[in-house]
């Protein structure tokens, strides 16, 4: 059932030289942390994704699962996103077919994974953390204390996703960021992605990219999840930021089409 395409590059980013100059004061570490891949720093604890989560991410989540607890099993059944939703977006799939190309193709691989609740998604965050930790559990002495010793993906608050806009990369690391999206987009053959091109609500993580602070699709394409429930930051295809306003919230009751998430990492220790 579950077809899987891992990606083979991963990209770390040093949080030292990432650190904003106009954010309020954070108690300095013993030595900077590098953040985990996907993410850019916006202070010396604080990383977050430079996309939003993708949908080839949660269904490598949800391939840890089915191996776990078995494909048929509640516990499996409870992670998988709600796909009739998805046909607010897809109009001429129904909720099966939708499915069954989620699974089974790469088809929807970088679109932003939607149509899953608030718990689902802490429940990702929470696979994700265990996840980081087993692949540093695999490295050097020397190459692991590079990263922190204990840390956390999880949701940011509304405040916390707001400090993106605090950042100002440097014209090589957006030159980066671009490398990282185009690699993305030709390991995953999203050129080939007949059902995602030109789809004119829910475009691919790398559409659009902030020329300043560097992070892709902030105000467009899906809103997204905060730790505060029923509350969503961001902009979407349903209800656009066209103000661009960092600070601006949405509101939600219940798994949508237009609403995602993008995680925090969170260095503890």
């Amino acid at each position: 059932m579950l077809h899987m395409k891992k990606l083979a590059l991963v990209f770390f980013f040093n949080i030292a030289w990432a650190i904003p100059n106009t954010e309020p004061s954070i108690p300095d570490q013993d030595s900077p942390y590098m953040c985990a891949a996907n993410t850019l720093a916006m202070n010396t604890r604080l990383c977050i994704d430079i996309t939003e989560v993708p949908g080839y991410m949660y269904k490598d989540y949800l391939a840890t699962a089915a191996e776990s607890d078995g494909e048929q099993s509640a516990e499996f059944r409870e992670r998988i996103p709600d796909f009739s939703k998805w046909e607010a977006v897809f109009e001429k799939l129904d909720a099966k077919a939708i499915e069954e190309k989620f699974f089974e193709t790469d088809e929807f691989a970088l679109m932003p994974i939607v149509g899953i609740s608030r718990q689902q998604a802490e429940d990702f965050c929470v696979w994700r953390t265990k996840m980081f930790e087993a692949e540093l559990a695999k490295m050097s002495k020397r190459e692991r204390a590079q990263f922190p010793k204990k840390f956390r993906f999880r949701l940011p608050t509304a405040s916390e996703w707001s400090r993106m806009r605090f950042l100002a990369l440097e014209k090589a690391m957006l030159k980066r960021l671009d490398k990282i999206a185009n690699g993305n987009l030709k390991a995953f053959k999203f050129s080939k992605s007949k059902i995602m091109q030109n789809n004119e609500k829910v475009s691919h993580i790398y559409e659009s990219k902030d020329s300043k602070v560097g992070f892709f699709n902030l105000f467009d394409n899906v809103a997204e999840m905060t730790s505060e429930e029923g509350i969503a930051v961001g902009g979407s295809w349903y209800g656009p930021n066209e103000k661009a306003n960092y600070q601006q919230t949405f509101e939600y009751t219940s798994p949508e089409a237009w609403l995602g998430l993008r995680c925090i990492f969170e260095i503890i220790d």
